[in-house]
């Protein structure tokens, strides 16, 4: 872990569709079916997606799926 992930004091601010997009794929949904969900452009889930991971200081989704989790965001 780097210092920026036990950093707890700076919460990232997710956006709304950012945390849903987190959500749905931490219950195993592919961009694919968040598309078909939420009716939400692929386009605009890829950039929620990269801009929650981006956000959260991880590499992958996966990633950014425990950091959101522990951070209480998802």
């Amino acid at each position: 872990m780097t210092s920026s992930e036990n950093d707890l004091s700076r919460l990232p601010e997710l956006t709304e569709i950012e945390k849903r997009c987190l959500e749905l794929a931490a219950n195993g949904r592919t961009p694919a079916d968040i598309v078909l969900e939420t009716d939400i452009a692929m386009p605009r889930v890829t950039e929620a997606m990269r801009s929650a991971i981006d956000k959260l200081g991880t590499r992958n989704i996966t990633a950014a799926i425990i950091r959101a989790a522990r951070l209480n965001l998802i």
